[in-house]
């Protein structure tokens, strides 16, 4: 529930309350992940359609994941 909760940027609790589950004791802060999952998915939402396959292709690619093989130029590298 509180990662769900970060992502859509809402109180665990409040979320909880919307969607009548009980929860049985205070829910502990979001996990850092799912608090920098939300920024990202957040800031995505910019992104022109191209864009979008630009950077989950690139993201394929550094995981090891992809046909294609792209160049970075990262400083100090």
């Amino acid at each position: 529930m509180t990662d769900f909760a970060a992502l859509l940027g809402v109180n665990a609790g409040e979320l909880a309350a919307l969607t009548g589950i009980h929860l049985r004791e205070v829910p502990p802060p979001a996990a850092p992940g799912a608090v920098d999952a939300a920024v990202l998915l957040w800031e995505v939402r910019r992104l022109s359609a191209g864009q979008a396959e630009h950077v989950t292709e690139l993201a394929r690619c550094m995981r090891g994941d992809s046909t294609r093989e792209y160049v970075l130029n990262l400083p100090g590298s």
